[in-house]
């Protein structure tokens, strides 16, 4: 598994990913049903009626007397809102700015999804390459500690030089175990993330980073730069989807204190059992065609059309709020990450020279040691040094790519 792997199954099997999915196509359909509660209503009806003692006779318009009495009604009819304040109009816009929310959200689920799967990728190289020079630091000490023991019966160390020195595997033999402990630790936390299921066969991470040459300085990117990388951001783009949404459903909610003016439409007819004439004729004879306009003037409801136009406004305050809050808060992590990045970079110079230096002393300790020169402690404390250098640069190195990523992923 490489990174580029890692990720895309992460992206294709993590929950909260397809949770947001099933979000999206909730609000495509009700983007859809605003869209279509735009268009006229139709609707058929069909009565049958029965009726026991006195019945009208529909014909005569006389009231006769008979056992049971039937009557069959048919229609259909049509409405259409000719103007409603354009609530409707502004709902659907609302509605589609929902959509557009969610999607946005979704970007921004995976977009930190692959950020945590690229600091959890980066921590296992980290820390097999941790596990990988503890393993070669105590196969040196190993030999070492023998080369000592040879010292110590020849007579050019004293006994105390091979207790130090064998104290010194031990702890050498502890940073391996602790080494390989991170190894499981960080492999476990990448499959985690990745929903990666705990019965199949172990995950097996293939190095996909090559050594890198000692990085210089990022230039630093102004605030126009910033502010272009942030518009980008699509918490940016969801909290002003937010925005839009409230303007329409205000707009709404004002529509909605304007009158009304609606058209309706029907086309029905009846037969009845107390008439004389045959049902088809009485379906044709019966024919009641309508057309009609109405006009509804809202007055008073109590204020709440007042208390619903307050609250919406009230709403699109906290989300222009929210917006900018949002602005800010990306920004300052723009900038953070070029100024995390730089200070990667200084630390990666600093920790290669530091190496050098350290491994020449290890070197001249070293050899001073098997000369008999110098004391099993001086060679200790220039081996740790040696393995803390090595531990500082290896850290700055994955932090520093780490912190390029980031600001891949800003820039995208």
């Amino acid at each position: 598994w490489q990174l580029d792997s890692c990720i895309g199954y992460a992206l294709e099997h993590n929950l909260d990913i397809r949770r947001q999915a099933i979000e999206i196509s909730d609000r495509k359909a009700q983007l859809a049903r605003s869209t279509l509660g735009m268009l006229p209503s139709f609707n058929a009806h069909a009565v049958r009626d029965y009726n026991w003692g006195r019945s009208v006779d529909m014909q005569e318009l006389t009231i006769t007397r008979e056992g049971l009495a039937t009557a069959t009604a048919l229609s259909i009819e049509g409405s259409w809102t000719l103007f409603g304040g354009l609530s409707a109009q502004n709902g659907r816009l609302a509605a589609r700015e929902t959509v557009r929310e969610a999607l946005s959200e979704e970007r921004h689920i995976k977009r930190a999804l692959v950020i945590d799967i690229t600091r959890s990728y980066l921590n296992l190289m980290l820390a097999r390459q941790m596990l990988s020079y503890a393993q070669a630091s105590r196969s040196t000490i190993d030999r070492q500690c023998e080369r000592t023991r040879s010292l110590v019966e020849a007579g050019s160390q004293p006994k105390s030089a091979l207790s130090e020195m064998e104290a010194q595997v031990a702890s050498e033999r502890a940073r391996v175990v602790e080494a390989a402990c991170n190894v499981r630790s960080a492999t476990l936390n990448l499959m985690q993330l990745m929903n990666y299921p705990p019965g199949d066969a172990d995950l097996v991470v293939a190095e996909s980073f090559d050594d890198r040459e000692a990085p210089s300085a990022r230039d630093s990117l102004d605030d126009l730069q910033i502010e272009s990388m942030a518009g980008r951001d699509p918490r940016i783009e969801a909290a002003r989807s937010r925005v839009s949404q409230m303007k329409h459903q205000l707009d709404a909610e004002k529509g909605n204190a304007l009158p009304r003016l609606a058209v309706t439409a029907s086309y029905g007819t009846f037969t009845s059992s107390t008439s004389d004439e045959q049902p088809r004729k009485q379906l044709e004879s019966n024919r009641n065609p309508s057309v009609s306009l109405s006009l509804t003037v809202p007055i008073f409801n109590f204020g709440e059309t007042a208390i619903r136009i307050r609250r919406s406004r009230l709403a699109l305050q906290k989300a222009v709020i929210a917006r900018e809050q949002a602005q800010i808060q990306v920004s300052d992590e723009i900038r953070a990450a070029v100024i995390e990045a730089d200070n990667c970079a200084q630390k990666y110079i600093s920790a290669v020279e530091t190496l050098k230096a350290a491994g020449s002393a290890l070197e001249v300790t070293e050899a001073k040691y098997n000369l008999g020169a110098s004391t099993a402690l001086d060679y200790i404390v220039s081996r740790n040094n040696h393995f803390k250098a090595m531990s500082d640069l290896l850290q700055a190195k994955w932090q520093y790519m780490f912190q390029l990523k980031m600001l891949d992923y800003y820039m995208q």
